[in-house]
């Protein structure tokens, strides 16, 4: 498992909506040692700010719409150029548009980073159950039923082919996100020590 660690430095976490990223990126991040960078805590944390930038952060947030690649893409660069080649990082959430994923192989095939796109693919049902419990559990906004409609719309429209990306680069992992919280970190662990 270790030579994985010693390849791939860099991991990006992708899924649905309530797929179990930030679950899988904290389990991942455990076992390899690597920092790990969420765009959506980012964005959360800068929406709080009560500045012309925050209001737009919330603003969109509160629709369940996604931030302009432009900006994911600076953020995701931000955390990674004066990283030092040897350590690693997991990012949960980044590169969720076409543009931002072509983005993301490009910095990373410049910065000669190898990575993996970690796919974790849930079924709709399964989502709104999952979101629901958590907005009863987290008190977030972004997961009423109206909200998680709309985020599946938006996932479909617009993760989806960055996700065919990462596929046309072959850099991507799929992963059944159905299963435990634990099926999934071993279908993960067993997938990166059988990547090439």
């Amino acid at each position: 498992m270790e030579k994985c660690f010693e390849k791939y430095k860099t991991f990006v976490m992708i899924g649905k909506p309530g797929s179990g990223k930030g679950v899988q990126t904290k389990l991942l991040s455990e076992k390899s040692g690597f920092k790990t960078f969420s765009t959506g805590d980012k964005f959360r944390e800068l929406q709080k700010a009560d500045t012309p930038l925050g209001h737009k952060i919330a603003e969109i947030m509160n629709r369940g719409s996604l931030m302009p690649y432009w900006f994911a893409s600076f953020l995701f660069q931000e955390a990674v150029l004066y990283l030092p080649s040897e350590e690693g990082i997991i990012y949960e959430g980044a590169a969720r548009k076409e543009q931002e994923a072509e983005l993301f192989h490009d910095v990373m095939t410049w910065l000669g980073r190898p990575y993996k796109a970690i796919y974790l693919d849930v079924h709709d049902d399964e989502v709104k159950t999952r979101l629901i419990k958590r907005a009863s559990i987290e008190n977030r906004m972004d997961d009423n039923e109206e909200t998680i409609k709309h985020r599946l719309k938006v996932y479909q429209e617009e993760v989806v082919p960055a996700v065919k990306v990462f596929q046309k680069h072959g850099t991507i992992l799929d992963i059944n996100g159905d299963q435990s919280i634990e099926k999934v970190h071993e279908e993960i662990i067993k997938a990166l020590s059988l990547a090439e």
